[in-house]
């Protein structure tokens, strides 16, 4: 997220929008070298008038990488002004270790990090406490043994991200969902268990619309059906009740209409 000022930012929302900013100016780096590299060996193999048709897109990655570059300034200035924050990252291979710098003497030029943002500003024996045994034993000398020999809590922000997807799409799916009020699962006799809001609905319409047509047809030969079909709008208009914390008259008198129009539609020319 854009931050338009740098010095009400916190240490973590600077360095997260510091990160993207490292993100996307490496992937227009990655093209304008991609695109030079083209417009070279087609000069080369003198085809220049059609390397000049990727200058647009050589012009639009250079813009791209000053744009990061002109916004980045004013971040890394103000990480500058207050001294600096405390920093760390997750080397990205398995058993990789927590450093507080990316510079740390026990990595390489290769080695691929995690910018661990949301531990910026933080102090050191937390962010230690929550590494584990995957604290950098050069960056964190003085970590207490006992908390190196812990099993690692740490997350990257990409997990981060993605347990936070995963959270509201299990939010998304309980607000469709629908049970007993008692908590168990809905479970009816001609519709078996019923298990999303717009299934119970559905099912109420139907079997309201479904035992008048019975009723109509042979009431004493489709007795017990009937009386199936009203215990399961019974059972399932509780559930609605419930989880809306509404009284059942109350939804019975919204859900008319839409069972009148169900039998209308449906089942009244039925003979």
């Amino acid at each position: 997220m854009p931050i338009n000022d740098p010095t009400t930012a916190t240490p973590s929302e600077i360095d997260e929008e510091l990160n993207r900013l490292d993100i996307e100016h490496a992937k227009a780096n990655d093209t304008l070298s991609r695109l030079t590299t083209r417009a070279q060996r087609l000069v080369n193999d003198g085809m220049a008038e059609y390397a000049t048709e990727l200058r647009p897109q050589i012009e639009q990655a250079r813009q791209a990488i000053a744009e990061c570059e002109a916004t980045e300034r004013p971040l890394e200035a103000e990480f500058e002004r207050r001294g600096g924050w405390t920093r760390a990252w997750l080397v990205l291979n398995t058993g990789g270790h927590v450093h507080r710098t990316t510079a740390c003497r026990t990595c390489f030029p290769s080695t691929r990090f995690a910018w661990l943002t949301q531990f910026s500003g933080h102090d050191e024996t937390e962010i230690v406490e929550q590494a584990g045994k995957a604290a950098c034993t050069e960056c964190y000398p003085s970590a207490p043994v006992d908390v190196r020999n812990r099993p690692s809590r740490i997350k990257t922000p990409e997990q981060l991200a993605r347990e936070a997807e995963k959270a509201e799409g299990a939010k998304a799916k309980a607000a469709k969902a629908i049970t007993a009020p008692d908590g168990t699962p809905l479970r009816t006799k001609q519709y078996g268990q019923i298990e999303t809001e717009f299934t119970a609905r559905r099912s109420y319409i139907e079997a309201l619309s479904y035992a008048r047509l019975l009723t109509k047809r042979n009431v004493a030969f489709h007795r017990n059906t009937i009386a199936e079909y009203h215990e399961d709008a019974r059972l399932i208009l509780a559930a609605l009740a419930a989880k809306h914390s509404r009284t059942v008259d109350d939804l019975r008198a919204e859900l008319a209409p839409k069972v009148e129009a169900k039998w209308n539609r449906e089942h009244s020319n039925w003979g």
